[in-house]
């Protein structure tokens, strides 16, 4: 994921995004690099990657110098157009490729008078649905077999955070153990940082004070005893009072207040 040089305009146009997906398609051609899933939004994209033979780095550097270089060219600008390097995540499970590919594509729903994600002519979820070809650079069965195939029930995933979703696909995305629970918040403090990051390093205690606030979650988890351990409160005193400054800092630090509302979301 990236976004604009303070939060500004990186796909003036849709020639634009027709050019971004021509680098698409030259770093998998150069590098290999496969493409899950994409969404491009005015001012930030997010792409979901596979990369067999390594090289995500200057992959990536290529795809950005020379799409900027296009754009600056076109639109007669000078200087960065990104605010930098792209941030990266590692997708280890499938839990965690299925949650980013649904949040990817639900990013559509950001843009001023998109109702339906399908709607939204730049993000790959159309090529899921079988409503527009699949570019060549795309790979689509990697996530269908999640489905076995079905997109129908594909489509039926990304629907909103109704009783009917949450039923019905649960199972799919919740975490499974704290490692899962890590990857979770790494995503949601990531995407905060992108939409409203400031470009300044984050603490590195929100990671930590994140975990402990999942100790006040009321339900019942799986999980919840691999998160005592992995905390390690040397005593039930020192327990509350982690929780405690937690709370603290959600109430005080707006980010992680709104991460903490993400997570909720997901788990």
């Amino acid at each position: 994921m990236n976004r604009g040089v303070n939060r500004q305009t990186v796909f003036f146009g849709d020639d634009d995004r027709v050019e971004f997906g021509r680098r698409l398609a030259d770093i998998h051609g150069r590098f290999g690099v496969e493409t899950l899933a994409y969404c491009l939004l005015d001012n930030h994209y997010h792409v979901l990657l596979r990369t067999p033979d390594g090289a995500l780095s200057e992959a990536m550097h290529r795809l950005g110098s020379i799409y900027t270089r296009h754009t600056n060219d076109r639109v007669g600008r000078d200087g960065p157009l990104f605010r930098g390097r792209f941030h990266s995540l590692h997708v280890t499970t499938d839990a965690y490729l299925l949650m980013a590919t649904r949040y990817i594509h639900r990013n559509a729903l950001e843009v001023h008078d998109v109702r339906s994600i399908a709607d939204y002519r730049w993000s790959s979820y159309r090529a899921y649905t079988a409503q527009r070809m699949t570019p060549s650079f795309m790979r689509t069965d990697i996530v269908l077999d999640n489905f076995g195939g079905d997109r129908a029930d594909f489509a039926e995933f990304h629907l909103g955070d109704d009783s009917l979703h949450k039923s019905r696909h649960e199972s799919r995305i919740r975490p499974r153990s704290v490692s899962e629970l890590k990857q979770l918040i790494e995503f949601v403090l990531a995407d905060d940082d992108l939409h409203h990051g400031d470009d300044a390093s984050p603490p590195p205690w929100r990671d930590r004070t994140l975990l402990v606030l999942l100790l006040t979650q009321p339900e019942d988890t799986s999980w919840l005893a691999e998160l005592e351990s992995e905390l390690a409160f040397p005593s039930a005193d020192a327990k509350r009072m982690a929780i405690s400054r937690a709370v603290t800092r959600r109430d005080t630090d707006p980010a992680i207040a709104r991460a903490e509302r993400a997570l909720s979301r997901l788990i």
